[in-house]
């Protein structure tokens, strides 16, 4: 009995791997990203609850557990947290520098490492909405982006039935009585020791699917689409948006692979990352399409993941966009589409709802159109999707270029109409 005893107390001991840092947060300033090849792993079931329910954990392999050792030990590294990232076959260890380090240069030299697949700082992202005044103008007029980007029209052909958006943001109020039955699922990656942020990730899922026709509120721009939602930003200190870092994108876009949707919301936006790189090309291999907010002040240091060729990124037409945007032109903002991201009405928690600007407001919209397309046409290549959505741009009533909801579906197919509207290359 004394042996079992014995050998019961050493299991802990033997399997726990590795010990983390006396943190519970991440901190960007001083935090890495370190991956080390993990093919040599196998494969376990890791429970029945969320966000693990049906996936498979992959171990640390033995030779990326001696590695991560070795290295977290020359190189006076603290591990923070650790995760196995599947789609890529490497196992992700963030590690916090030394404070007598310099983390650039730590960094360089683990890029050279053998031992070490990547190497990269832990970057932070962020959303970007604020708070504008309230009006009292009547509900029509209220929701401007509809009238805009001609949803109306375009709800006579589509309503987005059947199409799966993820969207990876904060938390999302899920018993708001307009995104009640809207949401199909939710996994949760946001660092635990941050404050939870509930309006961002509301607003962006009610500007995509809330419901139709429920006598409340607002209307989505794809009311039947289906939502599923990854967790992985949370409070801004001291400010109105929500931030994520490299660690919570990565973990929640490996995931999202396991099944991947129809179209994946990104309305964020930071510096470049390798890593989420790398996850978002396999996304799109995957045939995702992926939408993501542009920087709203032009911004070239801080606009990734909008700036990838395999994602479409989305300006606000709020941002001096007065006319056609021409592809020509040598800027790094030529090919982005436009929607309204100015003085939008959105669900916020608690059954509210309130204005918000900002280009992260602008992509969920654009994420909503493209679900009203993938309804109809579910087999449209990404390269056909951005054309439609690019030769669709107008100048609205307010003399700001737009995608048109109902000029993309015409476009589609021509045997819908849309009130003579033209696109913006016949302007």
């Amino acid at each position: 009995m004394r042996s079992r005893l014995f050998l019961l107390m050493l299991l802990p001991l033997v399997f726990s791997y590795p010990a983390a840092a006396d943190t519970r947060s991440t901190d960007p300033m001083r935090d890495i990203l370190v991956t080390f090849d993990n093919s040599g792993a196998r494969a376990s079931g890791v429970g029945v609850s969320a966000p693990y329910q049906n996936r498979k954990r992959y171990s640390l392999s033995a030779k990326a557990r001696q590695h991560a050792r070795a290295i977290a030990s020359e190189y006076a590294l603290a591990e923070i947290d650790h995760w196995p990232i599947r789609s890529l076959a490497v196992y992700c260890f963030v590690y916090r520098v030394a404070e007598d380090s310099n983390r650039d240069a730590v960094i360089e030299r683990l890029r050279v490492d053998d031992r070490v697949e990547s190497a990269q700082p832990l970057q932070e992202f962020e959303t970007g909405t604020g708070n504008v005044d309230a009006y009292n103008d009547t509900y029509a007029g209220l929701q401007h982006g509809l009238v805009s980007l001609d949803v109306i029209e375009a709800h006579r052909y589509s309503r987005g039935g059947g199409v799966r958006v993820a969207m990876i943001d904060s938390h999302v109020d899920t018993d708001h009585e307009d995104l009640r039955g809207q949401i199909s699922k939710v996994e949760d990656f946001a660092d635990r020791a941050k404050t939870p942020d509930v309006k961002h990730g509301t607003a962006v899922a009610s500007l995509i699917a809330a419901n139709a026709n429920n006598a409340r509120g607002i209307v989505g721009v794809a009311p039947e689409a289906e939502m599923e939602i990854f967790v992985s930003c949370w409070a801004e200190a001291g400010g109105e948006g929500a931030v994520c870092d490299s660690f919570t994108l990565a973990k929640a876009l490996d995931t999202m692979l396991d099944d991947p949707p129809q179209i994946l919301n990104l309305s964020l936006r930071g510096p470049p990352d390798p890593l989420v790189e790398r996850l978002l090309i396999e996304a799109f291999r995957a045939g995702v399409i992926i939408v993501a907010a542009s920087s709203s002040n032009m911004n070239t240091e801080k606009n990734f993941p909008a700036n990838l060729d395999q994602v479409i990124g989305v300006g606000s037409s709020s941002s001096g966009t007065r006319s056609s945007p021409k592809p020509e032109e040598e800027n790094p903002f030529s090919d982005l589409v436009y929607a309204p991201g100015n003085e939008i009405l959105v669900a916020t928690p608690d059954n509210a709802y309130d204005f918000r600007s900002g280009s992260s407001l602008a992509t969920a919209q654009v994420s909503g159109v493209v679900a009203l397309l993938l309804a109809v046409a579910p087999e449209m290549s990404f390269d056909t999707v951005k054309s439609l959505l690019y030769e669709s741009q107008h100048v609205d009533y307010a003399a700001l270029m737009t995608i048109n909801a109902c000029i993309v579906l015409q476009l589609a197919d021509h045997s819908r109409s849309c009130h003579g509207r033209l696109t913006a290359s016949e302007h």
